[in-house]
């Protein structure tokens, strides 16, 4: 079984997905105003309209032992918009993560699509810092970088270890962790230029 493996999505997949994330809202939470986020869990499903049917809605909460940031707060979100559930990038992201991960087909995932956005000072993209985040497998999928130096991902295998892995995650790139074993990180980010708002947006996808 992999400890760490790096995938690679279309640039079609990529493309099916990226304008939505121009349509993330803020939240109330402490990271609410510059992490913008929709949240939703999938699993296969056996119509013919599309393959991964959407689940009901529930507050998304970590222990605190895993995140010492917003641990033990059940989180709400607006679920991921329809189109992007259906679309034929999340179907190439969602079966390469199962198909990688060795895990049956019908088994559920969590999807967090995030846009951090980068403000005038550094911008954290992991407020927690070093941590795993209590699930079995995960994938961090890069989508767009815009107009921003920082956001690297760090990978450790232990918490207070070296970074194995330290490299921008661009489109395209999808970094799977097994979580049970490595750590991760991620550098914050600074907007190049201050005259435009830089961003970094990403998937996050979870399985137990």
């Amino acid at each position: 079984m992999y400890k760490i493996k790096l995938e690679y999505i279309s640039p079609w997949a990529i493309k099916t997905v990226k304008e939505s994330f121009n349509r993330l809202p803020k939240t109330e939470h402490r990271d609410g105003q510059y992490r913008l986020r929709r949240y939703s869990r999938i699993k296969l499903c056996d119509t013919d309209h599309f393959k991964y049917m959407k689940l009901e809605s529930k507050p998304f909460n970590q222990s605190g032992v895993y995140n010492k940031f917003q641990g033990d707060v059940p989180r709400e979100f607006e679920d991921i918009e329809d189109e992007v559930i259906e679309s034929g990038g999340m179907l190439e992201m969602c079966d390469t993560f199962l198909e990688s991960s060795g895990l049956v087909d019908d088994h559920e995932i969590e999807i967090h699509q995030i846009r951090i956005v980068a403000r005038n000072e550094s911008t954290p993209v992991s407020p927690e810092g070093v941590h795993q985040d209590g699930f079995r497998f995960i994938a961090m999928i890069g989508v767009d970088r815009h107009n921003i130096t920082g956001g690297n991902l760090l990978v450790s295998k232990t918490c207070e270890g070296k970074p194995i892995v330290d490299f921008p995650l661009e489109g395209g790139e999808m970094v799977m962790l097994d979580d049970g074993v490595m750590w991760h990180n991620a550098t914050q980010i600074k907007p190049i230029s201050s005259d435009t708002q830089g961003w970094m947006d990403a998937f996050i996808l979870t399985a137990e």
